[in-house]
């Protein structure tokens, strides 16, 4: 075998090696959760809020601060990694149109770098038990229902493939998720008041619209100081990439009520927070534009680039065949053919 073709064999092979090492080590570690993660979601609307300074001062007319501006920010940061595992923290904080800080929730979750689900946690993580998904979508989602957890109730719900549409170009499957029980997130747990005398709420039930007002009878009943457990319903809903799995838009709506132990379990007294609010359209442009620029990564490490390798191996292996070949048939003609035989001699 001539040098050419074996240099050029060894190109081919060296290049069938890189394309095999592209598609089965480098996507697998570029197609999952970075480990430098750090993404905050904006999303404006309007809030209606316990005021704990007029309730305070006696001032029970203006119990409620209704329909506040407010922005909503969640930050969920990559903390941690341990192979296929990364910890994560999920903040959220509220805020009025003036910046004052309204309220803020902090969490910490161990969730599996690709299908974003929950997995044990690493020892020492302090990282929060839960079920399904959490901060967002596997990044290949498909069009089915999913498990997710709603930190708000501490419950695992249903994320409900509702449809398909498309959010600045990019194809999106939309997903609904609906949650109610007790409110267990401990830092929404400490911002209400564990009691209230029987008057103060009296007078707050005064303020609510008719529909929302407890019976007479109900009030009656109570206590001088009233002991509150609080209850929340939360609905969701996700607009997702379909190539990234990237959250590209969302909309959020809760509300929390006070409650009573009645004879027959808790009974509903009084709503004390209530928000709405959804994404930015310029947020949402962002992060679609951003999901652009990783689904053609992804597939330039997936496909192209594995796949023109393997050409490129393809080619040389042809013509180092074709060069081979070509050097025998060029030996071969360039021989002189053999002597003949000379003739016996005669007598």
């Amino acid at each position: 075998m001539r040098r050419s073709t074996w240099v050029l064999s060894g190109s081919a092979a060296v290049l069938v090696a890189a394309s095999v090492v592209t598609r089965l080590v480098v996507y697998p570690s570029v197609h999952q959760l970075p480990d430098d993660t750090d993404t905050t979601f904006e999303y404006t609307g309007s809030a209606t809020l316990l005021n704990a300074a007029a309730i305070e001062s006696g001032d029970l007319a203006n119990a409620f601060l209704r329909d506040v501006p407010i922005t909503l920010d969640r930050h969920v940061k990559v903390v941690e990694t341990d192979g296929s595992t990364a910890v994560v923290t999920d903040d959220v904080s509220v805020a009025g149109e003036d910046g004052t800080e309204l309220s803020t929730t902090s969490h910490r979750w161990a969730v599996d770098r690709k299908d974003l689900v929950n997995v044990d946690p690493p020892e020492g993580s302090e990282a929060e038990e839960h079920q399904g998904l959490v901060i967002s979508w596997p990044l290949d989602p498909e069009e089915k229902d999913y498990t997710f957890w709603d930190p708000t109730t501490a419950t695992e719900v249903p994320a409900v493939y509702d449809r398909t549409e498309d959010v600045e170009g990019r194809t999106v499957y939309v997903y609904t998720m609906e949650a109610a029980g007790p409110l267990a997130d401990p830092a929404m747990v400490e911002r209400f008041p564990a009691a209230l005398p029987r008057d103060v709420l009296a007078g707050i039930a005064e303020t609510l619209p008719a529909e929302q007002r407890p019976a007479p009878e109900l009030l009656g009943q109570l206590p001088d100081e009233v002991p509150l457990t609080y209850a929340a319903s939360v609905s969701r809903v996700a607009w997702v990439d379909s190539e990234t799995g990237a959250v590209l838009n969302g909309a959020l709506d809760q509300a929390v009520v006070a409650q009573i132990q009645g004879p027959e379990g808790p009974v509903d007294l009084a709503p004390v927070n209530a928000l709405a609010v959804e994404g930015t359209e310029e947020g949402a442009k962002e992060r679609a534009d951003d999901a652009d620029s990783n689904s053609q990564m992804l597939w330039l490490v997936r496909m192209a680039i594995p796949l023109g390798l393997g050409i490129v191996a393809a080619v040389l292996v042809v013509l180092a065949v074709w060069r081979e070949l070509r050097g025998r048939d060029r030996d071969g003609g360039g021989q002189e053919p053999p002597a003949a035989d000379p003739s016996p001699a005669t007598a």
